[in-house]
């Protein structure tokens, strides 16, 4: 037997309620994503940089020639702070961007795109004052040599976590930068004990980026997923604001419809064991990986997109948030035993015909890609089984989000909801059999009694003469 242990609760309670044990876990599991800000009129590029006071004419510094300095590295630690922009500035103003090997890479005041092979990554190091102004002890210069030869620096906020630094890679790589120098640009200097030397060629082009795009050759990468943007999932919480770029790219990807053809491992009791259990570290092995899970869908709920730029990136207005419980091996969950567990699933949407709310039963099957380790708290509910064992109070438990295209809908294959079907069906012709059999005897008591009736007047003679008053 198996004992899934809670993390500490890291949520504020909720009022008290009461629900049975055969529903709590689909009643009580929600995982919409933070509402984004939905921005109107949303200014051009160029008119941005002028508003922040960053555009050429203001940036000038940076293209002085000479040695890199102080001025120039204050000037770019701005520039890196006024780029992290919401997704409905961004995502709009990347897509406009011109290719560097298309000749958009002169300077200016217009966003440039560059894609190639990262091939050193390496942190700049800040001194006390710039680490104040920048917040961070360092920004990453990511060199960057585009598919027609540009060799291109990128100085951003974040490059992937997973890229080692001081070392000589070969990653695919794309960002969406502003120019800003063709003179050069910060060259980071290693500690004695840190590996090779920022490369000696010197850059055509100097980028400052929000973050690096990187789509390796995995089935999701092939996808157009920019495995970058898990750098900001924070497992054991709900989804939250850090979660959402990765969640919208990743349902956009899930969407294609070369999706279809991706294969999963069939996540077994024991390896469903390995996904849910918040004591290990597989999402930070795993993540982004495809499985297929097979269940019962208990509940499925229509989730909104609000915002629109994200409903263009991910090709649809919504998604469904379905709760397919899982066979497990005994577990041991806060005291209690079971051998079923929840996994939360986003999907792009659902087979025709497929029941929704939050009182289904269905089999299904589910291929996706594991997305987070998904923590919520049960709200301060008292829960009593059907065998009157103790009570559940608030407690906080975990399981894994996946995120996929659909759900294949085994109707064939008995499940829960056949058996709520036939058992209503079998009390319902109950109830009529019963109705039946009190209806025949009624008319059989009321036939009976009229038959009695006449009989008794038979007997009765035509006439009674009554005495008068005096007789």
């Amino acid at each position: 037997m198996r004992t899934i242990m809670p993390l500490p609760d890291r949520t504020a309670p909720a009022p008290r309620g009461r629900a049975p044990i055969s529903v709590w876990l689909a009643l009580l599991l929600v995982a919409l994503p933070e509402r984004p800000l939905v921005h109107a009129a949303s200014p051009d590029f160029a008119t941005f940089l002028a508003e922040r006071k960053i555009d050429r004419q203001q940036r000038q510094v940076l293209e002085e020639p000479g040695a890199w300095n102080d001025a120039r590295q204050k000037m770019l630690i701005r520039l890196l702070a006024n780029l992290d922009v919401p997704a409905a500035l961004m995502l709009p103003w990347a897509a406009a961007a011109g290719d560097v090997d298309g000749g958009a890479a002169a300077v200016g005041d217009a966003l440039v795109r560059v894609r190639g092979r990262a091939t050193f990554v390496a942190p700049q190091s800040l001194t006390d004052e710039q680490q104040v102004l920048a917040g961070s002890s360092h920004y990453d210069v990511v060199r960057i040599v585009s598919a027609g030869g540009a060799v291109v620096d990128v100085a951003t906020r974040r490059a992937p976590r997973s890229w080692p630094r001081w070392k000589t890679i070969d990653e695919p790589a794309e960002a969406v930068g502003l120019p800003l120098a063709t003179t050069g640009g910060p060259r980071p200097a290693p500690a004695p004990a840190e590996g090779a030397a920022w490369p000696s060629e010197p850059a055509t082009l100097l980028l400052a980026a929000d973050g690096i795009g990187w789509r390796p050759g995995t089935p999701l990468g092939r996808l157009g997923m920019d495995y970058a943007l898990f750098d900001s999932v924070e497992d054991g919480r709900r989804i939250e604001g850090g979660d959402n770029a990765a969640l919208f790219a990743l349902l956009a990807a899930a969407g294609r419809p070369e999706a279809a053809t991706v294969t999963g491992p069939d996540m077994t009791p024991e390896r469903i064991v390995e996904l849910i259990d918040p004591r290990g570290a597989w999402f930070a092995k795993h993540r982004g990986e495809p499985v297929t899970i097979k269940g019962i869908a208990r509940k499925a709920t229509r989730v909104a997109i609000d915002e629109p730029v994200r409903r263009d990136q991910v090709g649809a207005d919504h998604y469904w948030e379905v709760f397919v419980f899982v066979s497990t091996p005994l577990l041991k969950v806060h005291d209690r035993l079971q051998d079923d567990y929840p996994i939360v699933c986003c999907l792009r949407e659902l087979p025709a015909g497929f029941p929704t709310g939050d009182r289904i039963g269905e089999p299904v099957s589910v291929t996706g890609f594991t997305f987070k380790r998904y923590g919520y708290r049960m709200p301060d509910l008292d829960i009593t089984s059907s065998q009157g064992d103790r009570e559940t109070r608030g407690q906080r438990l975990e399981t894994a989000l996946v995120v996929g295209r659909t759900a294949v809908w085994t109707r064939g294959k008995p499940g829960a909801g056949a058996t709520f079907d036939t058992l209503s069906t079998i009390f319902a012709a109950l109830a009529a059999a019963v109705g039946l059999v009190l209806v025949v005897g009624a008319w059989r008591m009321r036939r009976d009694a009229a038959r009695a009736e006449a009989a008794a007047r038979a007997r009765l003679p035509d006439r009674v003469n009554l005495p008068d008053e005096r007789g």
